[in-house]
């Protein structure tokens, strides 16, 4: 008579019992997501172009007529006239990858997969959110410095051109980077509140463009003491200029840029609660 004889199986088999999923296989397998699909690629190439086509059309402008400028009317911010344009256009399309970064999940029904796999809610959302931030300030600081570099090159004619090591000037340059990608974390704050593509884009531009544009029918006291306070408003022309000496209605550059800061905060904190909180 023949005796059976279970094999042993090897603790080291499968996955040891207790650990706990972390945020380094989270970061991995969210940065895999980010990158697989065609929409992040044509996202950043287009905020690439964006920052870059500014500085050479609206350098490249102002040099060509520059002689034929009257001295008095020759105001001048080279650094603003070289990366104002990423700041403005480059808004509007990172709050598309932003908000493609969470919403894509809810609407093909990933996001249970996801959740499934790591269900530490937090984690995967601080992974999602870090990865994001990562890759757009990357790309953005990278054009920041890009569009400045070819806007002074293009400047060079009417001796106005700046350098780094001016006042302001590298503030401004890393500032408008930092502006692009707290507005992905922006929108994808939103994104993860309303799960819906459509109405986060929606929220998203409405809040940072539609907004200031109706506080402007406010009596010009009132716009003055509220503009300061709204995520959009006036901020890209705060963070881009070296002038020592902004509007008075408006805080520094790095104050608007922390009361921006502020409504990502808020959306963000209220994106993760949600999500911890609702069924996928």
């Amino acid at each position: 008579m023949s005796a059976i004889t279970a094999g042993r199986t090897s603790p080291e088999a499968g996955p040891a019992r207790g650990r706990r999923a972390g945020l380094a296989g989270a970061l991995r397998s969210e940065l895999t997501k980010l990158c697989s699909v065609r929409s992040t690629y044509w996202s950043l190439l287009l905020l690439v172009l964006a920052g870059v086509a500014w500085a050479v059309a609206n350098c490249a402008g102002v040099a060509a007529h520059w002689a034929q400028t009257p001295p008095q009317a020759r105001g001048l911010d080279p650094t603003q006239d070289s990366v104002a344009g990423l700041a403005l256009l480059g808004q509007l399309i990172v709050i598309v990858l932003g908000t493609l970064a969470i919403t894509s999940e809810y609407s093909t029904g990933m996001i249970r997969t996801s959740l499934t796999v790591l269900p530490r809610r937090g984690v995967v959302f601080a992974a999602k959110a870090i990865v994001l931030t990562v890759v757009t300030l990357a790309i953005a600081t990278a054009t920041s410095f890009a569009a400045f570099f070819i806007g002074q090159y293009l400047l060079r004619s009417t001796h106005q051109a700046a350098t780094l090591g001016q006042p302001n000037v590298l503030r401004a340059v890393l500032i408008t980077a930092l502006y692009i990608a707290l507005s992905g974390l922006f929108s994808f704050g939103i994104g993860a509140m309303l799960r819906s593509t459509a109405g986060a884009l929606t929220a998203a531009y409405a809040l940072l463009f539609l907004v200031p544009q109706l506080a402007k029918a406010l009596p010009s006291q009132w716009y003055a003491d509220l503009v300061r306070w709204l995520p959009g408003g006036d901020v890209t022309n705060a963070i881009t200029s070296t002038e020592r000496q902004l509007p008075q209605h408006l805080f520094t550059a790095w104050g608007e840029f922390a009361v921006f800061g502020g409504y990502t905060a808020v959306v963000l904190l209220a994106g993760v609660l949600l999500l911890r909180c609702r069924d996928a």
